[in-house]
């Protein structure tokens, strides 16, 4: 292709597009009943004259048109006619969430941190941002993080120590993902974005049969086979993006990933995060040492009873010797710290299992719900499920009554499968997934604009769910077509600034529960239905395997969790979170650590994880009274 061609080409691509999003624009704010209409042009448009690149230039250029705050008042005005105050959208405020907020060293004082929805916060008496790592200017390329930072951990271990002199409790956050209050604290508060200076295959103090590769058996398309993975060493601070930036770096990658990568690693395994693949388990059960910082500063390594480290090299260190590091191993041990929900103590690194990297092949197609049903229940779940190495749905609560064929009136879902791809497929190489959903989803605004959409046009909710759900399907037609990439891209869900704007709930059943835990949801939702109060989008199932982590959501056995997912502000939403929490509670759900919007309560607790006395055993010896915060004490105390 001459150089001309490809400027032409360049040039009709471009333009095609700036003429739909001009066309978009005009429909918005003069013609809001063609909107629908016109993103499937632009649906259609974007997947077939847009790469990744102009997308992302696209995206730029339209939030930096609506950057001005002027712009953002007259399409507040045009939207804000005959709504309701509490339903309005506002688009004018000086600043836009981010996926992080960046806190200073050099102040410890008068400081505010915020969970990432905004029903919890602090003031604390003291801020600390411990750790020599570089948060804002993250490269794994530099050679610090090929060094641990002992001087950190010094300084962690000092910060404790001066707290319980004072009777001071102690709490780490990260990146505040938690819609529950696990990460708040009013005495001493520690950021740990700066504890990410290590980036490095873990090599030092690592017992021979672990240094250069392992094999792991594992159980995908119900086919038992062995794989090599490799241990990596990374801060405890370190953002789950930033990880897989130095993951990449060293050619290896997460063996799995949850749908954020805005979280930090410490914050995903603390609560046990999770992916999909009955064959996979959450993000803990990759963890396979952890140094963390105790009650009296006390530093421990912490590992299972046949560790990864070799005791008689770890214990003869000059450095180790120096800090006083403990190394404990142990299972009970290591179970408890695995998920510690933040109260054993300050995690300041660990070491985790990765793979080398490799690709995934995905494939997402649209069902009837009761038809799909039908399928799964015809043979054992498990061998159904275990047919990939991940499996998903995502389920409209609604159906879609306004629809013009029977079929279209039935409940719709989607299936997403996962498997790994042993080398690029080039019918596929070129090929994206859907555009729309991750071009809307970068722009600023978006994530306001979002409630005001579902609140004004709440009657279309179920519709604009199956247009969603339509929209996710491999843009091959209805029939699929795929998406093959490197599993970092695969996993990753694009959701961009929306992931900001939407929350989410999340409970877990044990598959043969799963069904009827759905029913329950349907009634629920259809219930609420009658009195204008809906969720704004699909719920998803995932399935996930069991975890020996004494408060992951998966201790007993394989689960699956179901996350209820809405947008913040749409009218309804939270109070049907609550009356879905209360009677998938009373079913026997296991809640999510970071996702419940209900009370926790001592029998609560106790009943969904068993282990949970045996954790406050440990929670005690690591712990103690330095690392309890309100969250936890209402659970003991109640």
């Amino acid at each position: 292709m001459s150089a001309l061609t490809k400027f032409i080409t360049w040039k009709k691509g471009n333009t095609v597009v700036s003429w739909v999003l001009f066309g978009l624009l005009v429909q918005v704010v003069f013609n809001r009943k063609n909107v629908p209409s016109h993103i499937e042009v632009l649906d259609d448009t974007l997947t077939h004259h847009c790469s990744r690149t102009k997308r992302n230039r696209w995206v730029n250029i339209i939030n930096f048109v609506v950057t001005p705050r002027f712009i953002r008042r007259l399409i507040e005005g045009q939207l804000n006619k005959k709504m309701a105050a509490h339903e309005c959208v506002i688009l004018s405020l000086d600043k836009d969430l981010t996926r992080d907020d960046f806190f200073e060293k050099d102040k410890p004082l008068r400081r505010m941190w915020s969970n990432w929805y905004g029903n919890h916060f602090s003031e604390p008496l003291k801020f600390f941002v411990p750790g020599n790592g570089d948060y804002e200017n993250f490269s794994p390329e530099d050679e610090s993080c090929q060094w641990y930072d002992f001087k950190g951990l010094l300084d962690v271990s000092e910060m404790v120590k001066n707290a319980e002199k004072e009777n001071r409790k102690v709490r780490a956050v990260g990146s505040g993902h938690a819609l529950t209050a696990v990460a708040q604290c009013e005495d001493f508060l520690v950021c740990t974005q700066n504890m990410n200076m290590t980036q490095r295959p873990a090599k030092q103090w690592i017992k021979e049969e672990y240094k250069n590769g392992f094999d792991v058996a594992v159980n995908f398309g119900n086919k038992k086979t062995l794989e090599k993975h490799c241990l990596f060493e990374t801060g405890g601070g370190t953002k789950i993006r930033h990880l897989i930036q130095a993951l990449t770096y060293h050619k290896l990658a997460l063996i799995n990933q949850g749908g954020s990568s805005i979280q930090s690693i410490t914050g995903a395994i603390s609560t046990s995060t999770h992916g999909s693949g009955i064959g996979i388990g959450p993000v803990s059960a990759f963890a396979k040492s952890m140094t963390i910082v105790g009650k009296g500063g006390k530093i421990f390594r912490v590992e299972p009873s046949d560790g990864i480290t070799n005791p008689i090299e770890f214990n003869k260190d000059e450095e180790v010797k120096k800090h006083g590091i403990e190394l404990i191993q142990d299972d009970e041990k290591f179970n408890a710290v695995m998920v510690g929900i933040g109260s054993v103590g300050i995690v300041f690194s660990m070491i985790l299992e990765a793979q080398p990297n490799y690709r995934l092949f995905e494939e997402r197609i649209s069902y009837n719900w009761e038809e799909l049903k039908a399928e799964m229940q015809k043979e054992d779940v498990y061998t159904f499920i275990n047919a990939h190495r991940h499996f998903e749905v995502l389920i409209n609560p609604y159906r879609d009554m306004t629809a013009a064929t029977e079929d279209g009136k039935q409940r719709k879902c989607l299936v997403t499968t996962r498997d790994y791809s042993e080398k690029p497929n080039t019918e596929q190489a070129g090929r994206e997934r859907n555009y729309i959903s991750s071009f809307i989803s970068g722009i600023a605004i978006s994530g306001r604009l979002s409630p005001w959409v579902f609140n004004k046009n709440h009657q279309a909710i179920p519709a604009m769910t199956n247009n969603s759900i339509h929209r996710l399907i491999d843009h091959r037609g209805d029939e699929g077509g795929g998406f093959e990439d490197e599993s970092r891209f695969v996993l990753d869900q694009g959701l961009g600034e929306l992931k900001f704007y939407g929350y989410a709930v999340e409970f877990g059943f044990p598959l043969e529960k799963v069904f009827d835990a759905v029913d329950l949801i349907i009634k629920v939702c259809e219930e609420a239905q009658a009195y204008q109060h809906l969720l704004a989008a699909p719920f998803s199932l995932r399935f996930v395997k069991q975890c020996d982590a004494h408060l992951s959501m998966m201790n007993q056995q394989d689960i699956c969790m179901i996350e209820l997912v809405s947008v913040k502000g749409v009218t309804g939403s939270l109070p049907l979170f609550k009356r879905l929490e209360r009677e998938l509670l009373d079913f026997g759900a296991i809640p999510h650590w970071g996702l419940s919007v209900e009370p926790w309560y001592r029998e609560r607790v106790e009943k969904a994880f068993p282990r949970f006395k045996d954790w406050e055993v440990q929670q005690a010896f690591f712990g103690g009274e330095t690392f309890k915060n309100a969250f936890l004490s209402r659970i003991q105390d109640s």
